[in-house]
């Protein structure tokens, strides 16, 4: 068995994978994350994808009953969730837990990563937005989008049409506000630890967002930024991300965008296939042993 890594400055980092396919991309990307000296790779993969052939120990953890999950459904959102809860369950002395799918790729040597998180003075980093009934102050057309997403309409049970929804129905007033934003987030300690008591306390924001369209977008940043003004919150998300506009998800990574990759100071960049993209993994998995021989 792997040594159990001594704790950081304050703890190991857990790197939660989240995947469904490809498993020869999910062991590569477990063995980059395990480069770390101070890094835990916990791993929820869906059970209808091919078997992934992992053996678990003291540095690689795997979710037990692990469920399905689909794009744009609550059961991605609750998987997210059960990360979290596996990774304090598992591993009660973590510094940071980091949330990644099985489609992003460490950017820079995980060295490197655990030492950007021991300096930051964060307790969360990722990017979100309020979404508040009054639209004025939207600075993002995202905003627009989930108001009525999430505001105005419900999905059919066992549909995937949406219909009006009565403004009685949704939990967001009273103080509770309606946060969108990454599910990829970079969650130290008391940040994980607040989510987990917030999803018991909001319970009915949880139930509400499960009748949503695309709820994974909504869930975990409505639990970790209400009543959070103890925690710091970075919109710094620390990934690395190719948009092309109108597109709904990312776009592969050429082998041109390595060098900016690499150079931005990033966590993990996306999104990756085993197949597609094998000539930037190679680079970017070249590029960090390098860094790591010349920085040991």
């Amino acid at each position: 068995m792997s040594p159990v890594p001594s704790p950081g400055p304050s703890g190991p980092v857990v790197v939660g994978i989240l995947s469904h396919r490809d498993p020869a991309l999910l062991r590569r990307l477990v063995d980059r994350v395990l480069e770390g000296e101070h890094t835990i790779a916990l791993v929820h993969h869906d059970p209808r994808g091919v078997p992934h052939g992992l053996v678990p120990h003291d540095r690689l953890l795997l979710v037990d009953d692990p469920q399905p999950c689909d794009w744009g459904r609550m059961n991605l959102a609750t998987a997210m969730l059960r990360l979290l809860e596996t990774g304090v369950a598992r591993v009660p002395d973590l510094a940071w837990l980091l949330l990644v799918s099985g489609q992003d790729y460490p950017a820079q040597h995980l060295h490197l990563t655990e030492q950007a998180l021991a300096r930051s003075d964060a307790d969360a980093m990722l990017r979100w937005f309020d979404v508040p009934d009054d639209p004025h102050d939207d600075v993002h057309p995202w905003q627009t989008r989930c108001r009525t997403r999430y505001l105005h309409r419900v999905r059919v049970p066992g549909n995937r049409r949406s219909v009006p929804c009565p403004r009685p129905l949704h939990p967001f007033r009273g103080g509770t506000r309606l946060f969108i934003g990454d599910m990829w987030a970079n969650l130290r300690a008391p940040a994980v630890h607040h989510v987990l008591e917030q999803r018991e306390r909001l319970a009915r924001v949880e139930r509400y967002l499960s009748r949503c369209s695309v709820p994974d977008e909504a869930l975990l940043p409505t639990l970790l930024l209400n009543d959070a003004d103890h925690l710091r919150i970075s919109g710094e998300r620390k990934r690395w991300i190719r948009w092309v506009e109108g597109s709904p998800h990312p776009e592969l990574l050429r082998p041109e965008d390595v060098p900016a990759v690499t150079a931005s100071g990033d966590f993990f960049a996306r999104k990756v296939d085993g197949t597609a993209t094998a000539a930037v993994l190679d680079r970017l998995d070249e590029l960090a042993r390098e860094a790591d021989r010349a920085h040991p």
